[in-house]
């Protein structure tokens, strides 16, 4: 049987392919290596810790962290993390930190700038993790925000946020 796990310590050509061009080879390894240990918690944590000591800050490794931890339901630390990829976002394109603050004078919202359309995506990621934590309120206020920006839905969160009502009513039947 052919064993990945050994695979990836000899280093096959794909666990060293570079797609992300500012993000150094190292971290990306790191990453990919975290990916394989998914099961083993311990060792895909201390891939994702090394990656992150490579490449600090870096959005790639912030999502990868994010990604993790929602998968693996550690939803107060993948709030964390996505917390993390908006504060940076935010002070890339120069808009406010706190996203009630935030309004469509800030950025063209309705655009096709990536950055702007990752923060629209990290902010529905930001208020569905806040749900899975019990936190209702901010959830909401956080998807509703999203809507107010994304006047084209492009991001879904409209659809999002009448699943959560539909929901709602279904659990007072």
């Amino acid at each position: 049987m052919l064993d990945v796990f050994a695979q990836a310590e000899s280093g096959p050509r794909w666990l060293d392919q570079h797609s992300h061009p500012d993000l150094p080879s190292e971290a990306e390894r790191a990453l990919r290596l975290a990916g394989l240990a998914w099961h083993r918690e311990e060792e895909a944590e201390a891939h994702l810790a090394r990656a992150a000591e490579l490449a600090p800050g870096h959005l790639v490794v912030l999502v990868a962290h994010y990604r993790y931890h929602f998968y693996k339901h550690h939803y107060d630390r993948a709030e964390h993390f996505a917390r993390q990829c908006l504060d940076r976002v935010a002070a890339e394109l120069g808009i406010p930190g706190e996203f009630d603050a935030v309004n469509r004078d800030h950025a063209d919202f309705t655009g096709e700038n990536p950055l702007v359309r990752f923060w629209l995506f990290a902010m529905q990621a930001y208020g569905y993790v806040l749900l899975r934590l019990g936190d209702q309120a901010r959830g909401i206020a956080v998807l509703e925000k999203v809507t107010l920006l994304d006047a084209s839905d492009n991001t879904k969160t409209r659809v999002l946020l009448q699943v959560i009502a539909r929901a709602g009513t279904d659990d007072e039947n």
